[in-house]
């Protein structure tokens, strides 16, 4: 199963298989990791043989301070070469969890490119930082620890017991008398073990989960009166991880506590055999406290080998959440660059849906033209930004054809189908680096010369140059230093710099305020010049100039052409620009009646 893939969405690995799939370049290096931690588990027995020879010659009265001196030597021997075997065992198995972590990590922020926006969009952020820290931060101990001691804490037992075998075989068989008992503990914990792990493993990422929500919300809880049920929710997903806990532990530690307490018994049956056999002359005193004092070095490498179950259970469930969503379905794109003739978009009866099942999009069809503007209007939900999204490629239509250029979008690298495509959500994110950083992801090599003439045409320069830092001020968490207006001006200059031939604005001044939106709208009539343009549009009035206008309503366009046109061919268009005027009329109305309460000389 070594070669198995996330991908490969029909098999069905084991925990260590898919391990093995993130450690694939260092395995040699892990196997000689097993095989130094399992020389010092032998090398851990030369102080206990020591003790058992000690203890005889001793009782004897044949030990002389010479031999006693030689065989405490032996035993620091031992002892330090278990030592430096064993870390070395630790470094090699730590480089190499350190190694594998940094793998899952790089190819989960990878795949994130690659999957659908929609697998993004509908995981909860407190999931993705499961996912990164938790889930993988739990896998250190799995790989660092747990694979090399695993082998180690089976040959230690078989080491002891082929030495007690090889002195005298009826020690051997009272030293492992218990065990059977010991297995029928074991078999009883593993009843039902893996479906209650799995519960207490999700219920334990919820509960992060429910917490970074109730945190990143706080504001929205505490301004709306909503503590008491978003904390109802916290407290809910608390106490499912409570209640999962104690299933698990009612499950698996009482017959643990079983194992715990029969396994070390193995002298209640070794020890009176012993004395008799030494009593009846049948064994002599060295092999007798040889064959008691070995099993003793055993007992603590049988106790974790019985809690293997429970760390591979937790490692499986910690590596499935890593696993399936590396075998989340991808955009598939080529990486081979095409020809492109132009740079027309065209949609041929394309529908689309975000989940299987629920229809957003139904036989959309269109085309733009160069140069030319482009405006998608319709009630909210009418899908429109669906639209945006799939000409930028977030998705792949699900039935139809989208081309760039009379190319097939699904034939395009996604990276040059980018090239072409300045894309400006109403959703604005800056990173938590400098200005000019943010400014600059539209061109990484762009000078500073270039990225301050990108800020000036977007009207950002004047607010930019008042910061503390200047260009390189810290934007914050998602832009959370600068205004809304001031991060939308932003990402527009990040848009102007990169210099695309075709322009989609996703709603970009849907949450401008009134004082900015006269700047975002000149900012963006600098981004649009000599452009093609495709703009999803809230305010009519923006959009009266475009050369043509799709109406679209319940996932159709139900009407396209001019303005003047569609206010005679559509009534839901004429019935929307009817209530924007109105609204436009009420809201004049109100800001003069807002002034004239405030400041009474102004309206006048």
């Amino acid at each position: 199963m070594s070669h198995v893939t996330p991908l490969d969405r029909t098999a069905r690995p084991s925990a260590f298989s898919k391990l093995f799939y993130f450690m694939r370049p260092d395995k040699a290096r892990m196997v000689l990791s097993l095989v130094l931690a399992c020389l010092g588990e032998a090398a851990g027995m030369v102080p206990y043989v020591v003790v058992a020879l000690l203890a005889a010659g001793l009782i004897e009265g044949t030990l002389t301070l010479e031999m006693a001196a030689l065989f405490s030597l032996a035993a620091a021997g031992g002892q330090i070469l278990k030592f430096v075997l064993t870390w070395r065992s630790s470094m090699i198995s730590h480089g190499i969890a350190f190694k594998a972590l940094r793998t899952m990590r790089e190819q989960m922020a990878e795949k994130m490119s690659r999957v659908p926006m929609g697998v993004i969009v509908d995981t909860p952020t407190g999931t993705f930082k499961n996912r990164f820290v938790d889930n993988v931060n739990q896998l250190e101990d799995a790989i660092a620890h747990f694979m090399p001691e695993l082998p180690s804490n089976v040959f230690a037992p078989i080491l002891a017991m082929t030495i007690v075998f090889a002195v005298d075989w009826r020690m051997g068989l009272a030293g492992i008398a218990t065990i059977p008992l010991g297995v029928l503990f074991y078999l009883g914990m593993m009843r039902d073990y893996k479906p209650k792990m799995a519960r207490y493993i999700k219920s334990e990422q919820d509960m992060n989960s429910t917490l970074v929500e109730y945190v990143n919300g706080i504001q929205v809880i505490k301004a709306f009166g909503r503590t008491a049920s978003s904390y109802g929710s916290f407290s809910d997903a608390v106490a499912e991880y409570h209640d999962s806990t104690l299933a698990w532990f009612r499950q698996s530690w009482v017959w643990m506590a079983a194992v715990r307490s029969v396994v070390p018994c193995t002298l209640l049956v070794s020890l009176p055999l012993g004395v008799w056999l030494l009593s009846v002359g049948q064994i002599a005193l060295p092999a007798f406290m040889v064959c008691i004092v070995i099993p003793l070095g055993f007992i603590g490498g049988v106790l974790k080998f019985a809690q293997a179950a429970g760390q591979i259970s937790r490692m499986d469930a910690c590596l499935n959440v890593v696993w399936d969503f590396l075998g989340e379905p991808e955009l598939a794109r080529p990486t081979q660059r095409v020809e492109l003739q132009g740079e027309s978009f065209a949609f041929e009866e394309v529908s689309f849906s975000y989940h299987e099942g629920t229809e957003v999009l139904h036989d959309v069809s269109f085309s733009t033209e160069p140069g030319t503007i482009t405006a998608i209007v319709g009630p909210s939900g009418s899908g429109k930004s669906t639209v945006a999204k799939l000409m930028a490629g977030f998705w792949d239509a699900s039935a139809g054809n989208i081309t760039f250029g009379g190319v097939d979008a699904k034939d395009i690298p996604f990276e040059q189908l980018m090239e072409h495509i300045a894309y400006v959500a109403q959703d604005t994110f800056l990173f938590d680096r400098s200005i000019a950083d943010n400014i600059r992801m539209g061109k990484p090599d762009a000078t500073d010369a270039e990225v301050e003439a990108a800020a000036r045409a977007a009207g950002a320069h004047g607010f930019i140059s008042e910061l503390p830092q200047d260009y390189a001020t810290p934007a914050g968490e998602a832009g959370d230093r600068l205004s809304g207006g001031e991060r939308q001006r932003i990402t527009i200059a990040r848009a102007i710099l990169k210099d695309a031939s075709v322009v989609i604005l996703d709603e970009a001044t849907a949450y401008a305020a009134p004082e900015n939106e006269a700047l975002v709208e000149r900012a963006i009539s600098k981004l649009v010049e000599g452009k093609t343009l495709v703009t999803i549009a809230h305010r009519l009035s923006t959009i009266t100039g475009a050369d043509q206008i799709l109406v679209m309503d319940a996932g159709r366009i139900v009407g396209r052409g001019r303005h003047d046109e569609l206010l005679q061919s559509c009534p839901l268009y004429a019935r929307m620009w009817r209530e924007h005027q109105g609204a436009v009329g009420v809201l004049t109305d109100k800001n003069v009646e807002d002034r004239a309460a405030i400041r009474p000389e102004e309206a006048r």
